[in-house]
């Protein structure tokens, strides 16, 4: 008869394995909202300066996807090689969204992107958008 600890170590590593797997092999995302309003997407490209590198965007342009719905407003952002889901946050002025400790702000046209623990002026970095599809 089998170790009755090796066994449940060996049913452990299995079931992490299955997880693991299946959380690398996941590529696309579905959300479903209750209600029936319409959704909108965009596509915008921006360049942000160094800093903006530091910060863990891309160093070229780079894409961000606005998706807005059912009274929820989401933008998809590149940072540090991962789509980060922003969600927007109240703002007295432009559109305002946080994920993690980062918050993208878009304001006429102008984005930044900062640290939230750290928003002094020379922890943000200062973006442009390129093209807008």
């Amino acid at each position: 008869m089998r170790n009755p600890r090796t066994l449940a170590r060996a049913a452990l590593c299995c079931l992490l394995w299955l997880c693991c797997a299946s959380e690398l092999a996941a590529d696309d995302l579905t959300l479903r909202f209750a209600g029936s309003g319409a959704w909108t997407r965009a596509v915008v490209e921006y360049q942000c300066d160094a800093r903006g590198v530091e910060l863990g965007l891309p160093s070229g342009a780079f894409k961000v996807e606005y998706l807005n719905g059912n009274g929820n407003s989401l933008a998809i952002v590149p940072v540090s090689g991962q789509a980060l889901i922003f969600a927007n946050v109240w703002s007295a002025s432009g559109a305002r969204y946080a994920a993690r400790a980062f918050i993208w702000w878009d304001a006429a046209g102008r984005t930044t992107l900062f640290e939230s623990e750290t928003p002094a002026a020379g922890a943000a970095a200062n973006c442009r958008r390129t093209r807008a599809q």
